[in-house]
């Protein structure tokens, strides 16, 4: 009887052993996509703040970046960039966000016409369905750079 007794508690100590893995498990993935959803809304964030924002009149081919304002981002980071497309008189805003510094950025892109102001800075509108979530470029260094 005592023998059957400790079979079913060394038993019920497996599944409830398995069972806490399996919940580690679950919480560990929550965790990760709950982290990467605040990097995504950064990135979001970062991406219409920095269309709404004037930058210098710049060709070169190099990336232009901003950290995005304090109070736009509540969780993390974020930052702006933009540069010229490939395409003529297209550019492409790109924005960048991070729950901590120690993580990779999840980066949104979208594809933008310019506008000069009369400083000599420029507006961004966005093109319609110019939004995309990976490099636009057929040259996908370009994005890095």
């Amino acid at each position: 009887m005592i023998l059957s007794i400790l079979v079913m508690m060394g038993l019920g100590l497996i599944v409830l052993n398995s069972l806490q893995q399996q919940l580690s498990a679950g919480l560990s993935l929550t965790s990760n996509q709950h982290r990467y959803n605040v990097a995504w809304e950064n990135a979001a964030s970062a991406l219409a703040w920095g269309i709404g924002q004037s930058w210098s009149d710049s060709h070169d081919p190099y990336w232009q970046c901003r950290e995005v304002a304090v109070g736009i981002i509540i969780s993390g980071s974020g930052r702006a960039c933009v540069r010229p497309a490939f395409r003529e008189d297209i550019f492409l805003v790109r924005g960048e966000g991070r729950l901590t510094q120690d993580n990779e950025p999840v980066v949104q892109y979208q594809q933008v016409s310019s506008k000069k102001q009369a400083g000599g800075d420029l507006i961004f509108s966005p093109l319609k369905q110019g939004w995309l979530d990976f490099c636009p470029e057929t040259d996908a260094q370009a994005c890095n750079e």
